[in-house]
């Protein structure tokens, strides 16, 4: 199967949108709600679609026959710590029927050459401590934990 990486389009708009409860498919934990994550991404993406913001993109990767198969927002920001320009990689989202066939590894690796032409020199994500499926390949791409977030619930 060969994968096309390709800028996203107005018609891509409800494949993204359908892949939205993606995001939230492992163990949350407890102080999180799945449709809170969902409608709160969902928001998110679509006024991103809707009102693209200058050093953004999206590209959605599709087969040989042009059927969607994933797709990857990423953003320019600057560094808390140096000020320098960062790559962050804001939602990545695979069609579960494509999932395990290296449509996130080509995902990451447009991000990366992204970040490269855009004269980032971090390229950054969260993941949710408890999504063990992505952090395996985020670290098996070369990711490395950078920093943790704790949060305790207040009752």
């Amino acid at each position: 199967m060969t994968i096309h990486i390709r800028p996203f389009t107005v018609s891509d708009t409800n494949f993204i949108e359908s892949l939205i409860p993606r995001f939230s498919e492992f163990d949350l934990p407890a102080w999180r709600q799945r449709d809170e994550i969902d409608n709160t991404n969902l928001a998110s993406l679509k006024k991103t679609m809707e009102t693209p913001e200058q050093g953004s993109a999206i590209y959605i990767a599709e087969d040989e026959a042009g059927k969607r198969a994933g797709f990857i927002h990423i953003q320019t920001q600057t560094d808390y710590f140096n000020s320098k320009k960062v790559c962050y990689i804001s939602d990545l989202a695979v069609d579960s029927a494509f999932e395990g066939q290296g449509v996130g590894r080509i995902l990451l690796a447009k991000a990366e050459d992204w970040a490269r032409a855009e004269g980032c020199h971090l390229l950054s994500l969260y993941v949710f401590s408890n999504n063990s499926h992505a952090r395996r390949i985020y670290e098996k791409l070369g990711f490395n934990e950078e920093v943790t977030k704790y949060v305790k619930p207040i009752k």
